[in-house]
């Protein structure tokens, strides 16, 4: 049985990513210095789109680069 080079190629790939996404290093919060979890569970769509989490500890909600998100429809 012949395995398809690309069903190979794309099961490398997605090995590859997966290990240095556990490789990286978590944000944390720059309010209160809880370390964001490993895997997420997104509270909103934006956060479900384009990645990013809500401090469990004090409910910050920051992008995925860690940074603070400015509240929706500001003034």
């Amino acid at each position: 049985m012949h395995l398809n080079p690309m069903l190979i190629g794309g099961v490398a790939g997605g090995l590859a990513v997966f290990i240095l996404g556990m490789l990286m290093p978590r944000p944390k919060c720059p309010t209160c210095g809880e370390q964001m979890p490993r895997f997420r569970k997104p509270a909103n769509s934006r956060q479900a789109m384009w990645g990013g989490w809500t401090c469990a500890k004090c409910g910050l909600e920051l992008d995925r680069k860690g940074k603070p998100v400015p509240p929706a429809g500001g003034a």
